[in-house]
């Protein structure tokens, strides 16, 4: 059963099949492995742009157990950029040094069931995150991408600052 947020943009004429396709496997994902922090009614979708084959979708995945952890997901044609929270995005399909368009969904799979962690470290002016995918089958952590942002844009600024924390980011 398609997601009726979805399903309502399915056919708008303003997108591309390889949007569409990314939309109807989202919605798969999300109505088969139901994660249970997602309430699924909350689940947001819109087209933003009027042009045909110019305009993209914003998608808002909320998660109930952390109300500031929300996933954002803009699916343009040709790439996606999935948003997570303050920690980072993540661009999929600009070309290098990016990852291709490809890997966004198992990402935001990963990430839905809680197969992603981000390292924070908070600095007196800088924090640096670093966004690791988790390898189920060896037990790896393997790092997606490292950011530094201001301290007082990653969460507000900490006194004394905290030398480093792990969080798991999942909506199970």
């Amino acid at each position: 059963m398609p997601l009726q947020q979805f399903s309502a943009l399915r056919d708008d004429d303003r997108l591309r099949e390889d949007q569409r396709a990314f939309l109807d496997r989202l919605g798969d994902l999300l109505t088969t492995e139901k994660p249970s922090l997602v309430p699924l009614e909350s689940v947001s979708a819109r087209i933003v742009g009027q042009r045909k084959g110019k305009a993209h979708v914003e998608v808002g995945i909320p998660n109930h157990g952390d109300p500031d952890l929300e996933l954002g997901i803009t699916v343009e044609p040709g790439a996606v950029v999935v948003s997570y929270g303050w920690y980072d995005h993540i661009h999929f399909g600009y070309g290098e040094p990016d990852p291709p368009v490809e890997e966004a969904f198992g990402f935001v799979r990963d990430m839905l069931l809680g197969d992603v962690e981000v390292e924070i470290t908070h600095g007196w002016l800088w924090t640096k995150v670093a966004t690791l995918r988790l390898d189920r089958s060896t037990g790896e952590r393997v790092e997606v991408q490292a950011t530094s942002r201001l301290a007082i844009m990653a969460a507000g600024f900490r006194w004394p600052p905290r030398p480093s924390e792990v969080r798991r980011v999942s909506f199970s």
